[in-house]
């Protein structure tokens, strides 16, 4: 009987014949069935013991008890024969030598042999013949044909042949000594009734075993695969790289790559048509990729718009000939809710190397630099394959913000990676011991802001620097961009914002009247964000006219509903709304009718082509924010000319009509106590 050689049926039988209904057997796993065996094995056992003492109760002499019992006894020692054996050589891992139909059998023949016994002691007692009924259950667990035929045999051989031939040894009643056809037909039929009884908890059983092991499957399968497109997820994608890369250190040669796919554009496609059209749309793309790749890649939904590809026995760069396979069958329209909709992807490579080369970017001395983590020497799989999904993930990010479409990993890329995890980290720390009254290196310096027609300050922008422990001071481009995306951005500008209006006080105090100007991510524009301003001001002592709000300008600033809101109810309130960088991410001028915004800051790339060295291009940038100026005069908008760095842009900024201007050439960014004399004194050369 080989249990992993006789598996489940994977679907109930048909309706039809009366035996389609009987149970098909050998379903049990090796691990049941041995718990079973040693259970039946255990009963068999109590009856070695309990059947002479039955039989010296009935007085039967005691060499015959002894006889009884001796008989089980045999049946015993050849159900356990591989058990005792392992016992006396004391090796488990000893292979066996009875097959397990044998074992099965003994002990089912041996249970009914004893029923028999039992029977013949008592010569042929009534009640006797229940025991028959009891061990047929018992020898049911095995839920096998061939120990459920042995036993029923006998049973039949017991009543039907001795009880026929020999009706003293088995039926008590006289009756059945005259008419033993009649009594052994009624045992057969309560017989049968007792087998039929058991077949049917067998059956049901198995039936119920069909059914958990199709739900396991399903869990199984659910488990590896994502539900929308159908195609392994995360972890089925991770398994599969990590036989790729066994395949490859088992065999020396070869190589393995893998690709990771962004869409492009998908989110426009989930808030124009709906999460039920975005759905629709990654299934289409899941089987154009799957068209693109090869026999034997490992194509996975890895998350959202997100794909990954393992490709055995690929290097990356010739990985890179799939990718462009896979963008080119993305290059036609797909048709979503009747809607041709184009879609692009940014795709990132990266490749098994040897272990060396994987913990160590070339050129790169991890003894050189203290903030490079260790990796354990050699690379195991597991960790190779986290690696090769980061560097891949990386270089997609690459091809995404170069608008490449695809890139290989690049360990530049990696580095600038590291560091900004490990910018974080310490930001994150630096934040920590600030708000717990240390000293964690954050400061804030304020740059005036000069009125062009009476060179008057009338507000200062207030800007973070960080004097970190190892780099120096740094300036608000090396943490604060990185910093804008994540769930540092709230508690970084709540920072800023106290700070800030903590030196508007004092500045206050000292008489000078100055408001102060804040960047705020637009992350951070969330309904409770108002609470967060409002208690600022309140914390400070002043009132909401001493603030003013610099949101970036961008996409996301005018497609948000929650922003716009956001800003409303801070307009309301008094303070001062500016769109930074105007000019690099608007999309429509008239979006500004809708926005709560009292200014617009010029960003410093469109100010300095004012002066630029191409006469076509200066007068393009000129007439350009002539027109921005005009536009947003009509609107009541003040316009502020940032990265004024030179006279002549200065006197540039003047002519086109700019109301407000800040740089270099009027100051650079100074500390708090600084500001006064400076606005006071009219910024002496040496503050320039």
């Amino acid at each position: 009987m080989n249990h992993a050689a006789t598996p489940v049926p994977d679907r109930e039988p048909s309706r039809g014949a009366w035996w389609r209904w009987l149970p098909r057997g050998h379903a049990l796993s090796p691990a049941d069935w041995r718990r079973r065996h040693r259970w039946v094995c255990a009963v068999l056992a109590v009856h070695v013991l309990a059947v002479p003492a039955y039989a010296l109760v009935w007085r039967t002499p005691a060499l015959h008890a002894a006889g009884f019992g001796a008989v089980l006894a045999v049946f015993l020692a050849v159900a356990r024969l591989d058990d005792l054996r392992r016992h006396l050589a004391d090796d488990p891992a000893l292979p066996a030598w009875s097959p397990d139909w044998l074992r099965s059998c003994a002990a089912a023949l041996g249970l009914v042999v004893a029923s028999g016994e039992v029977v013949q002691i008592s010569r042929g007692w009534t009640e006797a013949h229940f025991h028959f009924f009891v061990v047929v259950p018992v020898v049911a667990l095995y839920e096998a044909w061939a120990p459920f035929a042995v036993a029923a045999g006998y049973v039949l051989f017991q009543h039907g042949i001795v009880g026929t031939l020999y009706p003293r040894i088995v039926f008590l009643d006289p009756a059945a000594h005259r008419h033993p056809w009649w009594f052994a037909g009624v045992h057969a039929l309560a017989f049968a009734a007792a087998c039929v009884g058991s077949l049917t908890g067998w059956r049901l059983a198995e039936a119920s075993r069909l059914q958990q092991g199709r739900l396991l499957e399903q869990l199984q399968h659910r488990a590896v695969h994502d539900p929308m497109t159908g195609l392994p997820n995360r972890t089925a994608l991770r398994a599969a790289l990590g036989r790729a890369l066994e395949e490859v250190r088992a065999g020396g040669d070869g190589d393995v790559a893998v690709l990771v796919v962004d869409l492009d554009r998908f989110k426009e496609v989930n808030d124009t048509l709906g999460h039920a059209s975005g759905d629709d749309l990654l299934q289409q793309v899941a089987a154009r990729l799957g068209s693109a790749v090869r026999d034997g890649d490992v194509l996975a939904r890895v998350g959202g718009d997100e794909f990954a590809v393992v490709l055995p026995g690929s290097s990356a760069r010739a990985a890179r000939v799939v990718a462009e396979r896979m963008r080119l069958a993305l290059a036609g329209n797909l048709v979503v809710a009747g809607v041709a909709v184009d879609v692009d992807a940014s795709i990132g490579v990266s490749g098994h190397r040897h272990a060396a080369e994987l913990r160590t970017p070339p050129g790169h001395d991890p003894a050189g630099d203290p903030g490079t983590p260790d990796v354990p020497d050699p690379l195991d799989v597991a960790d190779e394959v986290e690696l090769l999904l980061r560097q891949a993930d990386i270089a997609m990010y690459s091809a995404k913000t170069r608008h490449t479409g695809i890139c290989l990993y690049d360990p530049g890329d990696d580095e600038h990676s590291s560091r900004r995890l490990r910018t974080l980290a310490e930001l994150r720390l630096a934040l920590a011991s600030e708000a717990a009254g240390g000293n964690g290196g954050l400061t804030v310096h304020y740059l005036p802001v000069v009125e062009v027609a009476t060179g008057a300050v009338r507000t200062v922008e207030a800007l973070l620097r960080w004097h970190h422990p190892a780099r120096g001071l740094l300036l608000p481009a090396a943490f604060v961009p990185a910093a804008a995306g994540t769930a540092l951005a709230e508690p970084l500008t709540a920072f800023v914002l106290d700070r800030a209006l903590q030196q508007v006080s004092r500045w206050r105090q000292e008489g000078l009247a100055l408001q102060v100007s804040v960047n705020v991510p637009v992350r951070c524009l969330r309904p409770q964000f108002v609470t967060t301003v409002l208690d600022a001001l309140a914390g400070a002592g002043l009132g909401a006219q001493c603030l003013r709000l610099e949101v970036g300008d961008g996409p996301a600033l005018h497609e948000r509903r929650t922003v716009s809101d956001v800003l409303v109810r801070l307009r309301q309130a008094g303070v001062g709304i500016s769109v930074d960088d105007f000019g690099t991410g608007l999309s429509s001028l008239s979006a500004l009718r809708d926005l709560p915004v009292d200014e617009l800051k010029l960003d410093p790339r469109l100010v300095q082509g004012l002066t630029g060295g191409d006469p076509l291009a200066r007068d393009a940038d000129t007439v350009l924010v002539r027109s921005i100026v005009t536009v947003a005069h009509g609107l009541s908008l003040r316009v502020v000319a940032e990265g004024v760095e030179t006279p002549a842009l200065a006197a540039a900024v003047a002519a086109a009509g700019c109301d407000l201007a800040q740089g270099f050439h009027h100051c650079r960014p100074v500390p708090g106590e600084a500001v006064p004399a400076l606005v006071r004194g009219g910024f002496p050369a040496g503050a320039r």
